[in-house]
């Protein structure tokens, strides 16, 4: 199951890669050839996708045959994923990081705009909100069961015998006051009822009639939304019968409800020493351990409600929402389909589910998955974000648009939209259209003005547009929110340089290199803009160091991502990447 959840990953990077092939072959001049032998391979490679030794062959066939180090690399990626221990894939792995470095390294001038990197949707506090809906679904149900549960052992106590213990005339003294109780709950007159149970109790009533009263008390109470005679009825409940789990349990679930975590947290504790394998009040203790930021504790609460009861697709859900905020992505995905297996109208489920596979890029997964939440008000606002999020990596950029009205309408406040916009002003980026993703990225500024990445990108998107003065206020207002993050220093020093202001230029590589001293990529431009100012020594130095980093960089293959990193960015010449 754990190999599964790559799968559409798989897929998706194997299509992409004929899809790149077909083009480069149709292109003006091209001289690749596809064999049967290469047809043969892709066809044993889409027959058994997750085969390490194929997607290693089909990578080398990128690399050596068809010159393509980008499909490459992704080819040896995979591979690496399903064999990490096979070092001759880390040493493909290089070169065809080395392939890529050499092809891009051939263009003269400054490297190009450092883009902004927009984080995706926060799943640790999204996971919250949508843990808390879930919760605020359970408890109600679970009120009932335990309200049932005590008017049961009522009944049963009634028909032991104990009852014919007590005289008449005392049980007609007391019964009128819980009838009269009785009749004041479904008045939702709950002061009154109130003090008819206190009447009742100084009457002499039994503990297990008055259990059974409050305990209704509370749910209608709770039902009213009155959250403080809610909890004192219950309170009445757990303290007229310690030993039992109801009383504790229902405590911390009202607690839970106005946010008093640490009670809660003490009553699902006493209920599970009375009860040590009760699954509901381990699920809940998970909860809040979710809730208080102790994801780890959180996990062992959910496991030991799986113990208690394997098959509780409640407890698969919330160590899901643990494990995810943990970052264990491809565990939370096997979480998520034992919860969805079990019950399948489980919405919450299917929204982690697709939050999850979103997480991991696997958008067809993706989008199946929140189709199935169905209009599930709780979701559907979230829903929509996300699709519109997917939609926009996939170019289909109407639809995303769309998505997003939709989804603004039904929420306009969701924390999401700003991803959502983030996502379409990347997609509008990568077809040409600047001035469009700079409204787009414009919009969350305007919403929030402390946003760097928003305000990086909308400097890049003004840049590529031409819009110079619009795109250096960006600049500037982004290395104000972070004066030592280099990125913006660096675009800040190429639009100054497009201009002809070499010195304003140098200065703003200056200040990126240190901040960033290690970064090859900001001496070699700082190097560039000494050259244009006629410092001859400098520029030498500059260009030396910028030619070591990387020489250090790709000698070591443990740091191949760092080096990756830097010649996908640089325009250093062959030179540099000679020994």
């Amino acid at each position: 199951m754990k190999r599964d959840v790559f799968s559409a990953k798989t897929l998706m990077a194997i299509h992409e890669g004929i899809e790149q092939l077909a083009l480069a072959r149709t292109s003006p001049g091209s001289t690749i050839t596809v064999t049967n032998f290469h047809k043969n391979l892709f066809e044993r490679l889409h027959r058994s996708f997750n085969n390490p030794s194929l997607l290693k062959e089909v990578g080398l066939a990128y690399l050596d045959e068809f010159r393509m180090p980008t499909m490459a690399l992704k080819h040896f990626d995979l591979a690496h994923q399903f064999a990490p221990k096979d070092r001759d894939i880390e040493q493909l792995q290089k070169a065809a990081a080395l392939a890529l470095a050499r092809q891009v390294a051939d263009q003269p001038g400054h490297s190009g705009l450092s883009e902004a990197v927009h984080a995706k949707p926060e799943v640790r506090e999204l996971m919250r909100k949508t843990v808390n809906l879930s919760d605020l679904l359970e408890t109600r149900k679970h009120l009932d069961e335990t309200t049932g549960e005590l008017e049961r052992k009522q009944q049963v106590w009634r028909k032991s015998g104990s009852l014919k213990k007590k005289s008449q005339v005392l049980m007609a003294d007391y019964n009128r006051s819980l009838t009269l109780a009785q009749r004041q709950i479904s008045q939702t007159d709950f002061a009154g009822a109130f003090t008819s149970l206190d009447e009742a109790q100084k009457r002499g009533a039994p503990k297990e009639e008055l259990l059974a009263y409050y305990a209704q008390l509370g749910l209608a109470a709770y039902d009213n939304d009155r959250m403080e005679e809610a909890l004192e009825a219950f309170l009445m409940t757990r303290d007229l019968g310690p030993e039992t789990v109801e009383g504790w349990f229902n405590c911390g679930l009202v607690y839970q409800k106005i946010g008093q975590y640490d009670d809660a947290l003490a009553c699902y504790q006493e209920a599970i020493r009375l009860s040590p394998k009760n699954p509901k009040a381990w699920c809940n203790l998970g909860t809040v351990w979710f809730e208080r930021g102790n994801y780890p504790e959180a996990e062992k609460s959910a496991r030991h409600a799986l113990e208690a009861k394997t098959d509780y697709a409640r407890a698969w859900d919330n160590l899901a929402a643990a494990l995810s905020a943990q970052n264990r992505l491809p565990e939370a995905a096997e979480a998520c389909q034992h919860a969805i297996r079990l019950q399948p109208a489980l919405h919450a489920a299917w929204f982690k589910f697709g939050v999850i596979n979103f997480q991991m890029d696997n958008l067809i997964v993706a989008r199946e998955a929140f189709n199935m939440t169905g209009d599930n008000p709780d979701f559907f606002p979230y829903v929509l974000y996300y699709l519109s999020m997917i939609e926009s990596r996939r170019g289909e950029l109407d639809q995303a648009m769309q998505k997003l009205s939709e989804a603004r309408s039904a929420d306009p406040n969701n924390d999401l939209e700003i991803s959502a916009l983030k996502e379409l002003g990347t997609a509008f980026s990568k077809i040409g259209r600047y001035a469009t993703a700079a409204d787009f990225y414009h919009q969350i500024t305007t919403k929030r003005p402390n946003d760097f990445s928003a305000w990086l990108a909308l400097g890049t998107s003004h840049h590529r547009a031409e819009q110079i003065e619009k795109a250096r206020k960006a600049y500037r207002q982004a290395t104000e929110l972070q004066p030592d993050n280099p990125i913006p220093w660096h675009n800040l020093g190429l639009l100054a340089s497009d201009q002809g202001r070499h010195e304003e230029s140098r200065d703003c590589f200056q200040r990126e290199v240190e901040l960033s001293p290690e970064d090859a990529k900001a001496w070699y431009d700082l190097g560039v803009s000494l050259q244009a100012l006629g410092e001859e020594q400098a520029c030498a130095d500059a260009f030396e160091r910028a030619e070591g980093l990387v020489k250090s960089l790709s000698r070591r293959s443990s740091d191949l991502s760092a080096a990756l990193s830097i010649v996908r960015r640089i325009n250093l010449g062959d030179r540099v990447l000679k020994e």
